[in-house]
């Protein structure tokens, strides 16, 4: 039974991690950001315009956060990376800037939220978002300034979402425009409840507005119905930047101070901001963040806060300076696998126009080739002559790398954003080592990627590519698939154009029984098709394997030259190279979509194992090609540690959504497990259906590397999402005018529910993408011993089952958790709530009423479903009450075996009626806002003042 608790206080749960890792290099010292990066897609034409708007507009931007901040930040440097074939400005040459690291992007608009900014925001509660999305035509259209607001207010709203982790105070998607307050009142979504308006319905094709009706259901206004601020509000809002920044006044965060009670925050408010923050402000999360954290505070001294900008351009090539390990300990077998991915990064993978070097180092470095610009096949033939062949003496790596950055400097040139590919398999042993030249490096501004083809990887190696912006693969020499896939991802662009870019459509390793024959099959879908490759790589002995080919219309190409009646069009098509034990099939145009098999044999009397790979590019830039990226939230984890993985996955700027994800984690004694990954809005995933994919891992079986490849595929039932995920600009719709009269924003009818685009069928497809990879340094897992607990729950959600029936019960759903964070099944719940009350779960779980099993109507508390289930309890509201509603407040965590407790999950508040909300006429108008806590809040604020 359900007991009345008639205190009010505020409480903050901690929220739950996000699985996102910003790129970003922005960082903040004495109040100004630096570092800023604005990329330019390359599909934008030339426009000097477009460079002055984002001047502008940044400017702007740069002057609404220091006010908004209270003068404790401001945009200081900001760099503009244009495309490269750019030519008619004058542009400096860039560094390190790529598209991809970018903060902001400029892009072609998004087929839902059009040319309205957002912020693609993955990360839960201050974790920092992905990007920055604006159009070309937001920039230099100032007809969007009615709709959005003043563009730097607008800007500095997205800043808050992509540099600090804060979520709309408005309602997005899955959240409700109007809700009852703990007073009975009905009220608007936003922050604070003090921004008064009206309740309207617009009809467009008229250009009029009318006052809402209610719902039958619930007594909330009817579908349609817009909240429309006053143009006129009280002298004393000036909140919120992350509910109405479109308004004159609005300037700062709503926030938790109880001496502004007119601008505090709206914990009732059904947002996103309470549900993945759990109730806290927008303020209260900004001022946690380590911008402000016991650092910047307000400096009043600033008077200009107008940001530098630079304008650069990116070089015409990439530049790969390939610094191998010929060490010892890579003699034999080690050293052949080396020389195989290697030949197929150089003869395949290296894009026509890029430049590579080759170093060799053991006890010390010697250089193989300078860099070399690929033209044409004779180019690639060159540096595969160069490949070393034979392994012996001692481990330097630092004379590699100093080798390296030598090769970049030669002819004067600026080493700055070249590619230093470091492939080793283990710790240096001759001295200079990485630390010792690590300053020469990062000086030179050399970006340092490893391949670590062993689990004694050298820290300093690897602290050296994240210090350098790289990025570092672990691959066994169990299998080199995942370091084909590292040398894959390392020769994509990045630069943001998509059509150029190398996509792995299918990896797999196999055994082929001696004197037998294995079959597989490639979906190769209408996205892709340029450039497609089929490779098979075989590793042991001097006989080749022979590789047959079927087209999807049933003819083949075959290493057997002999005539067939069945040939396609083009056999021979192969191309042997028993020096590096490969067999590839460049296909001629475009690749036929469809399913192609193949059927590898060997005559050799021992099985072989053998490596297929197949790639390809863009089939028709009118048409975007479907794109995986991948990634880890750390790369770092100790004892009773979960990683999260994740998969995004997209056709343009629209998520696929009921993709099949799996994450192929390579342990450091080389067995590989497989985690299904999902995208179902339960932790560690933040939003149901938009296109990422994510599970936390727990199954370390020793300290060491290991490596992630995520492959993606969709045989039944494909298609495009019919939502698209992120955080947006609020848009105006219309305001109230002085004289009580609707002024209607004809723009806004562009936006009214913009959230869901018609579902299209994708059709067969498959993508394989080798993530980098992290280091574990805390003890083996075993069944012996309980490392982790059940995940937090992030999302319940409670509803009366009838309104107008107050013994209906309180309905609660949410997905089960896992008995080791999101894997297996919990052992019981812990269930409590609090009246009136609500942010007490936050700040004093345990002291909250416990649930009791006599309190349950549906659901067992000690039965949990297996992970990822859905779980939906009914809750008995059988208490002794004397007004017409009270508010309620549910929280709860899992509880596994050993006793291990999750943290609690999100808060979950709900009005419930003992009396009809409609008071039996469910046709009344609701129009104007009479809201209780606007009163009196200001009378408290005057009495104070």
């Amino acid at each position: 039974m359900i007991l009345v608790n008639l205190s009010f206080s505020l409480c903050v749960l901690a929220c739950f991690k996000g699985v996102i890792v910003s790129s970003s290099i922005v960082t903040i010292s004495n109040n100004g950001y630096s570092g800023l990066l604005i990329a330019i897609n390359p599909e934008v034409p030339e426009s000097s315009e477009l460079i002055d708007a984002i001047k502008e507009i940044w400017t702007g931007a740069s002057k609404a956060l220091y006010i908004a901040t209270k003068q404790r930040a401001y945009f200081d440097q900001i760099t503009i990376l244009v495309p490269k074939f750019w030519n008619e400005g004058t542009y400096q040459p860039a560094g390190k800037e790529t598209y991809d690291a970018a903060d902001v992007l400029v892009a072609y608009s998004n087929p839902v939220y059009q040319d309205q900014p957002y912020t693609l925001q993955y990360g839960g509660c201050g974790e920092p978002g992905t990007y920055i999305h604006l159009t070309p035509s937001y920039l230099v259209n100032d007809s969007f300034v009615d709709i959005f607001g003043p563009k730097g207010k607008a800007m500095a709203h997205e800043w808050g979402h992509y540099r600090w982790g804060v979520f709309d105070e408005t309602p997005t998607y899955g959240y409700d425009p109007f809700y009852y307050t703990s007073m009975g009142q009905i009220e608007a979504t936003r922050c604070p409840v003090n921004l008064k308006g009206e309740f309207k319905v617009i009809d467009y094709s008229t250009g009029t507005a009318r006052d809402c009706q209610r719902n039958v259901q619930d007594g909330l206004p009817e579908d349609n119905c817009v909240f429309f601020p006053y143009e006129e509000q009280s002298s004393y809002l000036t909140s919120s930047f992350m509910s109405n920044q479109y308004i004159k006044q609005v300037e700062l965060f709503c926030h938790n101070d109880e001496s502004d009670p007119y601008n505090i925050h709206n914990k009732e408010a059904p947002n996103e901001q309470n549900r993945m923050c759990n109730l806290r402000s927008t303020w209260e999360v900004i001022l946690d963040s380590s911008d402000f954290a016991n650092v910047n505070s307000p400096n009043v001294v600033f008077l200009d806060t107008s940001p530098t900008f630079r304008v650069v351009k990116p070089t015409s090539s990439k530049r790969y300076v390939l610094v191998l390990d010929t060490s010892g300990s890579m003699d034999g077998d080690k050293l052949q696998q080396m020389r195989q991915v290697v030949s197929i990064f150089i003869d395949q993978f290296v894009p026509t126009g890029d430049q590579v070097a080759l170093v060799e180092f053991a006890s010390i470095a010697s250089k193989l080739s300078s860099l070399r610009t690929i033209t044409d096949q004779s180019d690639r033939d060159f540096l595969l002559t160069k490949l070393p062949i034979d392994a012996s003496g001692g481990t330097c790596i630092g004379c590699g790398l100093q080798s390296a950055v030598e090769i970049l400097e030669e002819n004067g040139e600026n080493p700055a954003g070249g590619n230093i590919v470091v492939f080793t398999d283990g710790e240096e042993t001759e001295k200079p080592f990485v630390k010792d030249v690590s300053d020469q490096v990062l000086v030179a501004g050399g970006v340092v990627h490893a391949i670590f083809f062993s689990t004694s990887a050298s820290n300093n190696l690897a602290t050296l590519v994240v210090d350098s912006g790289g990025i570092w693969f672990y691959g066994s020499d169990v299998s080199i698939n995942s370091i084909l896939g590292a040398f894959q991802t390392l020769a994509s662009p990045n630069d943001g154009d998509v059509y150029s870019e190398i996509f792995q459509v299918h990896s797999s390793t196999f055994d082929v029984d001696k004197y037998g024959t294995y079959n597989g099959y490639v979906d190769v879908d209408s996205t892709v098709g340029n450039n497609t490759v089929f490779t098979f790589t075989w590793d042991q002995y001097n006989i080749q394997i022979e590789v047959v080919l079927e087209h999807p219309s049933g003819c083949i190409y075959s290493t057997n030259h002999l005539a067939n009646a069945n040939d396609c069009t083009g056999q021979p098509l192969d191309k042997v190279d028993l020096t590096f034990k490969v067999v590839s099939f460049p296909l001629p145009g475009t690749a036929d979509p469809g399913r192609w098999r193949y059927y590898v044999s060997t005559a050799a009397d021992r099985s072989q194992k053998v490596i297929a790979t197949v790639t390809s590019q863009a089939s028709d830039r009118s048409k975007q090609p479907i794109v995986v990226s991948s990634g880890l939230d750390k790369t770092d984890v100790g004892t009773g540690d979960a990683i999260v993985v994740y998969a995004q996955v997209s056709q343009g700027f629209v998520p696929v959504l009921d993709a099949n994800v799996l994450a192929l984690v390579q342990q450091p004694d080389g067995i590989v497990k497989e985690l299904e990954l999902f995208d179902a809005g339960a932790a560690p995933d933040v939003r149901a259906d938009d296109g990422v994919y994510s599970r936390f891992f727990t199954s370390y079986s020793k300290p060491g590397s290991y490596g992630v490849q995520v492959t993606v595929s969709q045989t039944v039932n494909s298609y495009k999402a019919t939502r698209v995920a992120g955080s947006r600009a609020p848009v105006n719709f219309g305001t109230i005018k002085a004289d009580g009269s609707p002024s209607i924003n004809p723009d806004g009818m562009h936006y009214v529910g913009t959230n869901d685009v018609t579902p299209v069928e994708t059709g067969n497809f498959s993508r394989v993408v080798t993530n980098e990879g992290f280091q574990y340094t805390g003890i083996a897992v075993s069944g012996a011993v309980d490392f982790f607990p059940p995940n937090a729950i992030s999302d319940l959600k409670a509803e009366q089952m009838d309104v107008n029936d107050p013994n209906s019960g309180v309905s609660l759903s949410f997905t089960a958790p896992g008995n080791d964070y999101d894997q297996g099944t919990a052992f019981r719940y812990e269930l409590r709530y609090v009246i009136n009350n609500v942010t007490q779960l936050v700040d004093a779980f345990e002291s909250c009423t416990l649930v009791k099993k006599s309190d349950v109507i549906k659901g067992n508390l000690t039965q949990p479903k297996v992970a990822g289930s859905k779980e939906t309890f009914l809750i008995s509201t059988d208490v002794a009450v004397t007004s017409d509603q009270i508010t309620l407040g549910f929280a709860l965590l899992a509880i596994d075996e050993s006793g291990k407790k999750a943290d609690p999950s999100n808060v979950a508040p709900i009005v419930y009626f003992y009396s009809s909300p409609t008071g039996g006429d469910a046709s009344r108008v609701v129009a104007a806002m009479t809201s209780v806590f606007f009163a009196v809040a200001l009378m408290l604020f005057r009495l104070m003042t």
